[in-house]
């Protein structure tokens, strides 16, 4: 049995949106070609480490469920975008309050 892993990138990610209280649904969008090569790399890489939290169940794609609302944002930008939500499985696996209070 192989015991999945997450990169420095993916446990970044999570932490982020754990800890962040207004943080349950967010946006990532596609580069365009006149971005910043650095900035379309970096796009790319989000995007891959976001669908790897979804496989690991962490994060869900919730796109479909804001099609219409997607279809305009990506009219009006030229780029692609993608919605997350973080699961309850994700937030209880990266949501663990510690203290530094000496036991």
């Amino acid at each position: 049995m192989e015991i999945p892993e997450i990169t420095e990138r993916q446990l970044i990610l999570m932490n982020q949106v754990c800890f962040d209280p207004n943080m349950e649904v967010f946006f990532q969008c596609s580069p365009k070609p006149e971005d910043d090569f650095q900035m379309a790399i970096l796009a790319k890489q989000a995007h891959d480490d976001a669908e790897v939290l979804c496989d690991l169940k962490f994060l869900k794609n919730i796109t479909e469920e804001h099609r219409e609302r997607i279809t305009k944002m990506e009219a009006d930008t030229g780029r692609t975008w993608n919605v997350y939500q973080i699961t309850a499985l994700g937030r209880a696996m990266f949501q663990v309050a510690t203290s530094d209070a000496k036991n």
